[in-house]
């Protein structure tokens, strides 16, 4: 018999561990950091746990033998299937063994490597290291963990299961539903889903899946169900546009470095106003390293109306120095926007606030806020922080965001469609409401506790 134990990702947002278990194998679905539970007890960067004993012991993460790092236990699971790269979905994969599988999209993959590698460093619980070459400004980069490419579409056995990934919209490529088949049950998983982005036919395609394969069991997120904004791609481009029009100096917007589509986004609004558009070192660092991907359509660092930029220090990380060693981009420092704020259209942040001081943001530049508005107490301070900085500088703050989750009708209709034996929400702070949102469908809703064991008849 199957069982499902959740280890996180229900009655919250975020922090996925789903542990499924069939006759002969065990997997997670998904291996997420939990930021609500973690800031109770750390505050990043300055007090973080050192190792995994520290999450163990405050029950942050699960008590399963033989996963961890240094854990001479014999092997307790075989594998994590990761559904995207966002980090409450798989951060915590760096505190697993190196030889456990992760199972992913190789897009996936190429995100949570270049974030890595372009961020601060992990010691020994990286996913991945750049190491110098011997006598030369270039790195090699190097993946510790045990990855296994999953195309989406193609079944992976694993075990005496029976794994299908199919990409889906959400507001990181890459992202993918799971359909996953045990000798005595099927369950379906939307990992994190949205209907209403520029690849909604990917979302379709998952959906049509789900549904043929006619689950017992479907793991649905419902982050939105008191959020359901309606705003889409073209809103935020169209109203980007209006305000970039509008402003005489600079234009800055804030958005996640992940978030691909937005920055496709921007650049049309960049295209469509006369400006270039300037990314953060690191966006374009995700950027380049998905350039091999041709068929995903991702924006070219090489075109005329994109530009890189560097922040004003003494010494360049390995990161920086791969990017300004490819002659086809164009970088761009403080004094080069300083001079060129009427032409500039910049992904700035809270974290690069600092490089003002050498910008110096002109009278009548203005400031977009692209992302989601806090939703507590950690994301409250940080926003207060940006909005100090643009008070500061006269810049006026826009909020023009999409949601890269589904909308509560949207997820109705998704579970209408697939029509599951039973529904579990996850992802979701008000699994209640959920559940009685869509009592009127025709299916059984379970709502699991954090570290109980769903057994699927």
């Amino acid at each position: 018999m199957t069982s499902i134990t959740f280890h996180g990702g229900v009655g919250e947002v975020g922090g996925n561990k789903f542990l499924v278990e069939s006759k002969k194998t065990s997997i997670f679905l998904d291996f997420g950091k939990n930021y609500a539970r973690e800031k109770r007890f750390f505050e990043e960067p300055f007090l973080r746990p050192k190792d995994e004993e520290h999450l163990l012991s405050l029950g942050i993460i699960p008590n399963v033998p033989g996963i961890y790092k240094g854990d001479e236990k014999e092997q307790g699971i075989d594998g994590i299937v990761l559904s995207h790269a966002h980090t409450d979905h798989g951060d915590s994969i760096r505190y697993l063994n190196d030889q456990l599988p992760v199972y992913c999209g190789s897009v996936t993959k190429q995100i949570i490597l270049a974030r890595e590698f372009s961020g601060l460093s992990q010691g020994d619980y990286s996913i991945g290291k750049c190491l110098k070459v011997k006598g030369q400004n270039l790195y090699e980069r190097r993946c510790l963990k045990d990855f296994h490419d999953i195309q989406s579409g193609e079944m992976q056995s694993i075990g005496d299961l029976k794994v299908v990934q199919h990409c889906v919209d959400h507001s990181t490529p890459g992202a993918c539903g799971t359909i996953l088949e045990t000798p005595d049950s099927t369950i379906a998983y939307t990992g994190d889903i949205r209907m209403h982005g520029r690849r909604q036919r990917l979302t379709d395609g998952f959906v049509k899946a789900a549904k043929k394969s006619k689950p017992d069991v479907l793991l649905i997120e419902g982050t939105n169900m008191l959020e359901g904004r309606m705003n889409d791609e073209d809103d935020v481009q169209f109203k980007a546009i209006d305000v970039v029009n509008r402003t005489k100096g600079l234009v800055m917007t804030g958005f996640s470095n992940a978030d691909l589509d937005r920055a496709r986004t921007f650049y049309e609004v960049a295209k469509a106003t006369g400006r270039t558009l300037v990314l953060s070192a690191k966006q374009a660092y995700i950027l380049h390293s998905l350039r091999e991907f041709k068929d995903q359509d991702f924006l070219s660092l090489e075109n005329d109306d994109v530009a890189i930029f560097l922040k004003s220090k003494k010494r360049r990380s390995p990161f920086e120095l791969e990017l300004e060693s490819e002659s086809g981009y164009d970088i761009m420092e403080a004094d080069d926007v300083r001079g060129r704020q009427k032409e500039i259209l910049m992904a700035f942040t809270l974290y690069d606030m600092n490089e003002t001081f050498e910008i110096k943001p002109m009278v009548g530049s203005s400031y977009i806020l692209s992302s989601s508005e806090p939703f507590d107490e950690e994301m409250e301070i940080s926003y207060d922080k940006l909005c100090n900085w643009l008070q500061h500088l006269a810049m006026p703050l826009y909020q023009i965001h999409a949601s890269g989750h589904a909308r509560p009708y949207e997820l109705k209709e998704i579970i209408a469609e697939i029509s599951p034996e039973i529904v579990i929400p996850i992802h979701t702070s008000y699994p209640d409401l959920y559940a009685d949102y869509i009592s009127d469908l025709d299916v059984k809703v379970h709502l699991p506790k954090d570290g109980a064991t769903f057994q699927i008849s």
